[in-house]
C-alpha cells in the first residue's frame, strides 16, 4: 500500500454524530493555538466563548468567510455545532483571537440571506468542504436548499479603540514578507508534529493472542467437526508511518464463520471465511479500507487447509502446541499457498487457535488509497483467534 491520507472520508469519520471525536479535539487545540497566535492569515480566528453548561471558556478554530467587506462565521457541522449552542447562549458575546483578543458580536444572519455567504465561505476554508453537501462550485440555490440547517452569523466587532477595528482594516504592510516566512516555517513544523501526533496517538489494539490464563480441563472428545464460535475474530495489522512517526493501523471484525475436522490426531480439512465488509478501524468502518480490499467484488477472505497438519499428542492432554499449517489464502480473488505457525489449545469443550500469515499486498493485487500524508507499508498480516466448538 501507499499513502494514507486524511481524505474527506477520514475528516468526516472524525465527528460522528456531529461531535469531534478524541482525534478531532487534539486538532482542535493545536490550530486554535496557531490562529490564536497570528501565525495564518487575518480570515483563520480562535474563537473564545464561556460553555454554555460548564461556565469555562472555550476555544474553537474558525475561518471567516469575507464578503462586501463583512465578516462572517459559519458552522461546518450545521445547527447542532457546539460553538453555535454557546454563542447564543452567550447571547452572540464573543471574543476572536488573532494575535490579540479582539471582543466582538456574533448576529445572526437570516435564513434567506446565508446562501452567498455559505457559498464564499466553502470557497475560502477548504477544511469545511467534507462536512457541507454542496460543492463550491454549485449553483446558488443549491446552497439556498441547504441554508436553513447552516446558521450565518455577522462578526461585528465592539468599539474598543484598537481592539475593535482589528478585523475590519487591512494588515498594515510593513515586514509582511518575515512574517509570511516565519509563520510558514511554524506551519510546517506544526504541521509535522500534528500528522506524527494524529500517527502516533491512535489507539492500537493488541495483536490476537490465546486467552490469558489457565485454559479448563479438556472436556469430550477430540476426534469430530469443529465449528467457529462466539469469541473468534480476525483482521489485520498493517504499519503506518509519518517520518519518524510510527503506529499500527489495525483492523478487526468477528464475522467469521467455518469449520475444521480432526480425525487421528490430524487436522484433515479445515476452511474458514472473513467477512471483509464487517471489519473496523478503532470501532469504525473506513471507506479507504473497503476500496483497497475491493470489498464491493470480493466481500470475502478465506483460507483453506492445503494438506493434513499433525497434532502434537499434548495437545489432546491440554497442553498449548505450535503447528506449521499449509493452506490457500484467497484475498482481493486471488489465491495464493502460504505457510505460517498455529498456537492451539483445548479449553474445556472448545478449541483454541491463533495465528498470523504474512501479507504482500501486491502479490494479491491490493493497492492502498493515494494521499500525501503519511503512508502504509506495502506489507502486513492478518492475524485471526478461532474458538471452536462441535455442535
Amino acid at each position: 500500500m501507499t499513502n494514507w491520507p486524511l481524505d474527506a472520508d477520514r475528516l468526516r469519520a472524525m465527528y460522528p454524530g456531529g461531535r469531534g471525536d478524541a482525534t478531532a479535539r487534539r486538532f482542535s487545540r493545536l490550530w486554535a493555538a496557531v490562529f490564536g497566535w497570528g501565525l495564518m492569515p487575518e480570515r483563520w480566528v480562535t474563537l473564545e466563548v464561556p460553555g454554555r453548561r460548564s461556565g469555562k471558556l472555550t476555544r474553537f478554530p474558525l475561518g471567516m468567510a469575507d464578503l462586501s467587506g463583512q465578516w462572517y462565521l459559519v458552522p461546518m457541522l450545521g445547527e447542532p455545532c457546539n460553538w453555535v449552542q454557546n454563542v447564543r447562549a452567550a447571547g452572540g458575546r464573543v471574543t476572536l483571537r488573532h494575535r490579540r483578543p479582539v471582543p466582538c458580536r456574533l448576529v445572526e444572519v437570516p435564513v434567506a440571506e446565508r446562501a452567498p455567504i455559505i457559498r464564499r465561505y466553502l470557497q475560502k476554508v477548504p477544511g469545511a468542504r467534507p462536512h457541507i453537501p454542496v460543492g463550491r462550485h454549485a449553483p446558488m440555490a443549491d446552497f439556498e436548499a441547504i441554508a436553513p440547517r447552516y446558521p450565518v452569523f455577522r462578526v461585528s466587532p465592539v468599539p474598543d479603540g484598537r481592539a475593535g477595528t482589528a478585523l475590519s482594516q487591512p494588515p498594515r504592510k510593513r515586514h509582511w514578507w518575515r512574517w509570511i516566512l516565519a509563520a510558514l516555517a511554524v506551519l510546517i513544523v506544526l504541521v509535522i508534529v500534528a500528522a506524527g501526533a494524529f500517527i502516533k496517538l491512535q489507539p492500537t489494539l493488541a495483536p490476537l493472542a490465546l486467552p490469558a490464563g489457565a485454559a479448563n480441563a479438556p472436556a469430550g472428545p477430540l476426534d469430530g467437526t469443529w465449528h467457529v464460535a462466539t469469541g473468534s475474530a480476525a483482521g489485520f495489522r498493517v504499519r503506518e508511518s509519518f517520518l519518524w512517526f510510527g503506529n499500527d493501523a489495525v483492523g478487526r471484525t468477528t464475522a467469521v464463520t467455518g469449520t475444521a475436522v480432526i480425525s487421528g490426531r490430524q487436522v484433515t480439512e479445515a476452511s474458514f471465511r472473513v467477512d471483509l465488509e464487517a471489519i473496523t478501524v478503532n470501532g469504525k468502518t473506513q471507506p479507504q479500507v473497503a476500496r483497497s480490499l475491493g470489498t464491493q467484488t470480493y466481500p470475502d477472505a478465506t483460507i483453506t487447509l492445503a494438506r493434513p497438519a499433525a497434532l502434537d499428542p499434548a495437545f489432546a492432554a491440554g497442553a498449548t502446541v505450535s503447528v506449521t499449517v499449509d493452506a490457500r489464502l484467497t484475498l482481493h480473488g486471488v489465491s495464493h499457498q502460504v505457510t505460517f505457525p498455529v498456537s492451539g489449545r483445548r479449553d474445556g469443550s472448545a478449541l483454541q487457535l491463533t495465528g498470523t500469515i504474512p501479507v504482500a499486498f501486491s502479490a494479491w493485487d491490493i493497492t492502498g488509497p493515494a494521499g500525501s500524508l503519511g503512508s502504509l507499508a506495502d506489507h502486513g498480516v492478518a492475524e485471526f483467534l478461532l474458538v471452536l466448538r462441535q455442535r
